[in-house]
């Protein structure tokens, strides 16, 4: 019996810069924080899209 990865893509926010950064989350490990991008919707978007091509969706 398999199960299917526990993933989550989240949006953080750089003091320094301002600007938004995505992250995916596959089971309680983090991956890397990947941007920059000028809003919040499109770093989750783009971490989204980035989640579904690489098959994790």
């Amino acid at each position: 019996m398999t199960s299917e990865p526990n993933t989550k893509v989240t949006a953080t926010q750089k003091n320094d810069d301002g600007r938004w950064y995505y992250v995916i989350t596959i089971d309680q490990e983090e991956g890397n924080k990947v941007g920059p991008y000028d809003t919040q919707e499109a770093a989750i978007a783009a971490g989204e899209q980035k989640l579904a091509e690489s098959g994790n969706a």
